[in-house]
């Protein structure tokens, strides 16, 4: 049998759909998957990539939350914000501060989109 290497997902044609949809509008954006712990990023777009300095190998496993792009001027109010969208079923826009790679800080608001789907 095959090792499967960076998907914890299953490839589907949902979300084929957002990725077309998102990264047709140029926005920079994460997949995560939500049932396994920390919520996965399992997948990224160029966009992501180029705003935090990091390789898409690099982002791949890491958690949702982003907190390998946190840092000194990153508040806690913030943090927790993004956390408790990550508990509920609703949108949420949250401004934090997100450092990239090579060290310097930008000024970022988030949406936190839930999309539950069940995979049969």
């Amino acid at each position: 049998m095959p090792v499967r290497r960076g998907h914890v997902a299953p490839q589907n044609t949902f979300l084929d759909t957002i990725i077309r949809k998102f990264d047709g509008q140029c926005r920079k954006f994460i997949i995560a998957n939500a049932r396994v712990e920390n919520c996965a990023i399992i997948f990224c777009n160029d966009g992501f990539c180029g705003m935090c300095g990091y390789t898409r190998a690099e982002i791949m496993q890491k958690p949702c939350t982003c907190n390998f792009l946190y840092g000194p001027h990153t508040k806690r109010l913030a943090i927790a914000q993004m956390a408790q969208a990550l508990l509920g079923s609703e949108e949420r826009k949250v401004e934090i501060s997100l450092y990239r790679k090579d060290g310097r800080t930008a000024l970022c608001r988030l949406c936190y989109a839930l999309y539950h789907r069940t995979l049969l």
